[in-house]
């Protein structure tokens, strides 16, 4: 998979950093986190606000945050990445936050636990960030992204949504959680490069997808070039790269064979 190797060298690419690598329960990994040309983040169950600068980039350029459902592993570092850009960065502009329905109740809920209403009152004052709340089939521009909405299967009592990023004519697929479902299938025919989950090696895993259901989905688009992660054990996929903490990709635009 020679388009998608360490962050390198010139020309219209990507960058993708991997935060957080592991399922929810995995202990192999931070969980989800992606950060996309240090300006883009995909998901906050990672802890950003020190995984970030452990690779030299900086709250100050995050401009917007993409999440994917309102489960923990994948949302529950939102209101601490909220406060800390808002302390550390005053006058930053404001972030942009898309995710399913229920996602600007779920971040005042949470920052209202974590820091009380004063300070999280004083935090909204000083950098309210503005959030939108997408169901699939949106689309629209994101900051010097374009993005659309896919609607994938993972949790009955959550809407679950799946990405399409474009930017220098590169489309990036972020699967969030989901099953072997309609929207999955229709993202990875739609992308260049997909970060896919793969929560079990070995078995089939409960409203995720499993080895063998990715290496379908990697048999039936084989122009999409797989990056998977949500992992619980790492083992070979062929036709994929394993994602890792702190793993930085360049991903370039892929020739038509």
């Amino acid at each position: 998979m020679s388009e998608a190797d360490r962050a390198e060298g010139d020309g219209a690419s990507l960058e993708l950093a991997i935060l957080g690598s592991g399922a929810a329960f995995s202990g192999i990994g931070h969980n989800a986190g992606y950060l996309v040309d240090g300006e883009l983040l995909l998901d906050c169950g990672a802890p950003v606000t020190s995984l970030m600068g452990q690779l030299g980039r900086s709250l100050a350029d995050l401009k917007s945050v993409v999440i994917s459902h309102l489960h923990a592993d994948h949302f529950f570092h939102l209101p601490l990445l909220v406060a800390a850009r808002t302390v550390r960065y005053q006058g930053a502009d404001p972030l942009r936050i898309v995710g399913p329905p229920g996602t600007a109740q779920q971040l005042d809920t949470l920052g209202r636990m974590a820091f009380g209403d004063h300070f999280w009152a004083e935090v909204m004052e000083q950098g309210t960030p503005a959030v939108e709340e997408w169901r699939g089939g949106r689309s629209g521009p994101l900051g010097a992204f374009q993005m659309q909405a896919f609607e994938v299967e993972h949790s009955s009592q959550l809407e679950c949504l799946g990405f399409r990023l474009e930017r220098h004519g590169i489309a990036l697929g972020y699967s969030g959680d989901t099953t072997l479902c309609p929207g999955i299938r229709e993202l990875a025919a739609a992308v260049n490069y997909l970060l896919c989950e793969c929560t079990s090696m070995s078995a089939p895993a409960p409203i995720h997808l499993w080895r063998a259901e990715v290496e379908e989905l990697i048999q039936a688009y084989p122009a999409t070039r797989f990056i998977l992660t949500h992992l619980s054990e790492r083992a070979p996929v062929k036709g994929a790269i394993l994602a890792s903490d702190g793993l930085l990709l360049r991903l370039r635009p892929i020739a038509p064979d």
